[in-house]
């Protein structure tokens, strides 16, 4: 018989304030298991992937090379790398959509304008085709705190998202890496926190008010929910899936 066996994904949390959030839920609800590991505490990393199914990498104030402020910054590049070559699920989440273009060969810099609050992304032919991305509307919104971007993609990632601001919105690379630019997995009140404790210049490049994007994100709750709640199912069955065939 298969030595069957709880799906289990490493989520590392860069950022007192940047939790999986509801993302996490979505995830879990589908019987997987989320250990996070709370690197911004000092919690160690681990070695390599062995025994993780999945690999979550949550978003942080930091940039994907600011190695001075977060020092373990460098193995979670190392991971990701190594997770990139075998085609290990990962799901990359604004910094983690950096961090996998640092660590990749791609470019991370600094955009001319930051984007704060509830933003529209458009899916490209291959994020339309794909099986994740595809379960999203053509047009899709999506909360955004960033300032950097990635410009130039890692070679062999496939662009699956795009915007006016930001062509990068979301790659693919090999058939179980996913990286987003949004905060597709937070809620209005952990935007209310970043807008609280966050640098203020994403806020005044913006040209908008934190009580507004709240207010706007608090009203479209629902409407995110049902459209990104099953791109989180869906990359949770890319992980029970690699689950499986490793337990045979």
């Amino acid at each position: 018989m298969p030595n069957l066996r709880v799906p289990r994904v490493l989520a590392v949390q860069s950022d007192a304030t940047a939790p999986p959030a509801r993302g996490g839920a979505w995830i879990n609800q589908r019987g997987v298991e989320i250990e996070v590991v709370h690197a911004w505490q000092g919690d160690p990393l681990p070695d390599s992937l062995a025994g993780y199914d999945g690999l979550m990498v949550l978003g942080g104030a930091m940039g994907a090379e600011d190695d001075h402020v977060a020092d373990w910054l460098p193995q979670l590049r190392r991971l990701m790398r190594e997770a990139v070559e075998a085609d290990h699920p990962v799901l990359g989440l604004c910094l983690g959509l950096q961090l996998i273009a640092a660590a990749c060969g791609g470019v991370v810099a600094l955009g001319q304008t930051p984007e704060f609050g509830l933003g529209e992304i458009e899916l490209t032919a291959a994020g339309r085709a794909d099986n994740l991305m595809g379960h999203l509307p053509d047009r899709v919104r999506v909360p955004q705190f960033h300032r950097d971007g990635v410009p130039t993609p890692p070679p062999g990632a496939v662009v699956l998202a795009t915007s006016a601001l930001y062509p990068v919105q979301a790659i693919r690379m090999g058939t179980r890496v996913y990286a987003v630019q949004g905060h597709p997995e937070i809620d209005s009140g952990v935007l209310a926190d970043w807008g609280s404790f966050e640098e203020a210049d994403i806020l005044e490049g913006s040209g908008r008010s934190l009580e507004h994007a709240v207010d706007e994100l608090r009203a479209a709750e629902d409407e995110l929910r049902d459209s990104w709640q099953p791109f989180f199912e869906a990359w949770a069955a890319l992980v029970i899936d690699h689950a499986a065939v490793s337990s045979e």
